[in-house]
């Protein structure tokens, strides 16, 4: 068996990660890329590439893999930010409380004409608007 597992439930695609395992990796991406172009797709990406548990309102560090994925389909990246406070959300016991999610949609950041070469830029400037983004709503929640 392969050691990731290419799941597509109702038009979704997932990526399991895995060491060792980058061509493989990068070969499934080359093809989502292809259909993202031929079949104008939208892509969902958690660039942070897990659940951020702190709830101290700083961003991890954003992975690559989608960032690579917006340059070499030239697709704009659309930012969006979810904040979800521990008293509506419970993550250790994956429990939603009522209460207020925030959804905040920033403006599109283009990656035409960009390179490989423009990727860490691209995740930067991406990781820099949202986290500056992520501290004006927690700022107007207080």
């Amino acid at each position: 068996k392969q050691w990731y597992q290419r799941r597509v439930r109702g038009g979704h695609e997932f990526i399991t990660r895995a060491s060792g395992a980058s061509n493989e990796v990068r070969d499934h991406m080359n093809l989502i890329n292809e259909r993202i172009k031929e079949e104008r797709l939208r892509v969902i990406v958690f660039p942070e590439g897990t659940r951020n548990r702190t709830f101290d309102g700083k961003m991890l560090p954003f992975k690559k893999g989608g960032f690579h994925m917006a340059q070499q389909s030239q697709c704009a990246i659309l930012p969006v930010l979810i904040y979800i406070t521990p008293d509506v959300y419970d993550s250790k016991r994956w429990v939603f409380n009522r209460g207020t999610v925030r959804v905040k949609v920033l403006e599109p950041i283009p990656t035409v004409g960009l390179t490989k070469d423009d990727v860490n830029g691209l995740l930067e400037e991406t990781q820099t608007k949202m986290q500056g983004a992520l501290d004006a709503m927690i700022v107007k929640k207080e």
